[in-house]
C-alpha cells in the first residue's frame, strides 16, 4: 500500500510540474528569446504605468543591462533593471502592493521603474534618484552623491539625453 501511496504522489507532483511550466509565458522559459524591441516595449509601458520619461527608464535598463533580462550581476541583481532580490522583497510590497518575479521581465521593470520614482518624489531631482537607485536612498539623504557614483549618474544622464534626441522611447 505504502507503494501505491508513493507512486500517487509521485504522479501528482508531475504532473502539477508539467501544468506549472506549460502555463509558464515564453520568456520565462527562453529567457534569451526577449529581444530589444520587446525589451523597450516593456520598459516603456512601465515608464508611463509610472509617469516618468520613458528615455530615463531606458536609459537604467540600458546602462544596467543593456536591455537583457537574462543579465545577472556578481552582487546578485536581476533582470532589465539589475534589482536586487533584497530590494524586490520589500520594494514590490511598498510599492507595487504585491510580490514580484524578478526573472519576469514586465515585474523587473515595473519595479525598477517604481523604484525610480519614488526616489523621484522623495528627492525631487532625477539625477539623485538616479544617484539613489545606484547607492540606496540612505547613502543620498545623508551624503548625497558618493564621488563613486558620479559616473553612473553622469553616463545615464547622457544615454537619457541620447535617447530622448532619437525619439527612442517616443
Amino acid at each position: 500500500m505504502h507503494n501505491i501511496a508513493r507512486l500517487a504522489v509521485a504522479v501528482a507532483a508531475s504532473l502539477s510540474l508539467t501544468v506549472a511550466l506549460a502555463v509558464q509565458p515564453a520568456y520565462a522559459a527562453h529567457k534569451s528569446s526577449l529581444t530589444s524591441p520587446q525589451a523597450r516595449a516593456i520598459l516603456i509601458r512601465a515608464a508611463h504605468h509610472h509617469g516618468l520619461n520613458p528615455n530615463f527608464v531606458l536609459a537604467v535598463s540600458y546602462w544596467e543591462s543593456g536591455w537583457n533580462q537574462a543579465a545577472r550581476s556578481y552582487s546578485g541583481a536581476v533582470g532589465l533593471m539589475q534589482v536586487e532580490p533584497y530590494t524586490a522583497a520589500w520594494a514590490g510590497p511598498a510599492l507595487l502592493h504585491r510580490r514580484v518575479n524578478l526573472n519576469n521581465p514586465v515585474d523587473n521593470a515595473e519595479l525598477g521603474a517604481a523604484l525610480l520614482r519614488s526616489y523621484l518624489d522623495r528627492l525631487h531631482d532625477p539625477k539623485l534618484a538616479l544617484a539613489a537607485y545606484y547607492q540606496g536612498l540612505n547613502g543620498v539623504l545623508r551624503h548625497g552623491i558618493y564621488p563613486s557614483s558620479r559616473t553612473y549618474v553622469n553616463g545615464i544622464w547622457r544615454l537619457r539625453n541620447q535617447f530622448q534626441a532619437s525619439h527612442l522611447g517616443a
